[in-house]
């Protein structure tokens, strides 16, 4: 597994984000790699909040933050799996011309989020439910 903050770094190297958009790439990184990988990105906790999929080490990092938000990676060089870079270049390929707002309403109407989600309460969403509902929804290509 990657740090969460190496990849947080990694798509700010890579797109201008906002607060709101940079949670819900690293959302969809994970659920990228356990579907297409069989395993996870990082191991840092996802959970619900009222805007969608928050990743609350991450949050407490950049809630401060202007944009675009530059994440410092956790070590340089930056140091991601294969897996891992393979799953946040699809991420931004298929995600990455989004708004926030958009990826938000996209995080909404989506079972994961949905049935963590509980008005003030920050409930985690587990990659057991991330896998079981973005396998029914992914679908890859061999040259990917």
């Amino acid at each position: 597994m990657s740090n969460v903050f190496n990849i947080a770094a990694y798509i700010t190297d890579n797109i201008e984000v906002d607060k709101l958009k940079l949670q819900k790439l690293l959302y969809y990184t994970q659920a990228v790699s356990l579907v297409r990988f069989n395993k996870p990105a990082f191991d840092a906790i996802i959970e619900a909040w009222d805007y969608g999929p928050v990743v609350p080490d991450v949050y407490k990092k950049i809630k401060k933050y202007d944009v675009p938000i530059k994440v410092q990676p956790a070590n340089k060089p930056l140091q991601l799996e294969d897996h891992v870079v393979l799953s946040i270049d699809m991420v931004l390929k298929f995600y990455g011309n989004m708004s926030g707002l958009e990826l938000m309403a996209e995080t909404h109407a989506e079972k994961p989020w949905r049935e963590a989600y509980k008005k003030g309460q920050n409930i985690e969403i587990t990659n057991r439910a991330i896998k079981a509902y973005y396998k029914k929804v992914y679908e890859f290509v061999d040259n990917e």
